[in-house]
């Protein structure tokens, strides 16, 4: 079992690197490709499941989220300099493009809609995340904060 998981854990070692390039970090670039393949997976069904709550406009603010975190994501798994402007936008950019790939297949998809809206409101979230992360250090420092790493020094002291 043990050389089992040996084996995977090299296999996984392996591709990771061959994912980390002179400008993308393949350790950081696996979140935005889970994130890619949720929405990849939840837009192939003909209803948006699960059922969305009763609230005006819930798909709007859930677009808005979704490609804040991608977007946030994206920015993290490249290895340009954190101030670049060429950084920020790339990150918006490929957000707003999967955004259109994303309303594209829900174009073709009975029981979806594509919807210029939701296109606007994935650039929107995408490029407030991003501000918020690349200017705002209390909220960039929470949301890099290593919980397990809390927990391992909490467990070392008792």
């Amino acid at each position: 079992m043990e050389a089992f998981l040996w084996v995977v854990v090299k296999s996984l070692e392996r591709e990771r690197k061959k994912c980390t390039t002179r400008f993308i970090d393949g350790r950081l670039c696996v979140p935005a490709l889970a994130v890619i393949a949720t929405l990849l997976f939840s837009s192939s069904f003909e209803k948006a499941t699960p059922a969305a709550p009763s609230i005006p406009h819930f798909d709007k603010i859930a677009h808005f989220c979704v490609f804040g975190l991608l977007a946030t994501l994206l920015f993290r798994s490249l290895k340009l300099s954190f101030r670049s402007w060429t950084r920020l936008l790339l990150a918006w950019f490929v957000a707003l493009l999967y955004g259109s790939v994303d309303e594209w297949i829900q174009f073709y998809n009975p029981g979806r809609e594509a919807d210029w809206a939701d296109w606007f409101t994935n650039g929107a979230g995408a490029i407030l995340a991003l501000a918020l992360y690349r200017f705002w250090d209390s909220y960039r420092e929470l949301l890099e904060w290593r919980i397990f790493s809390f927990l391992s020094q909490k467990e070392g002291s008792a």
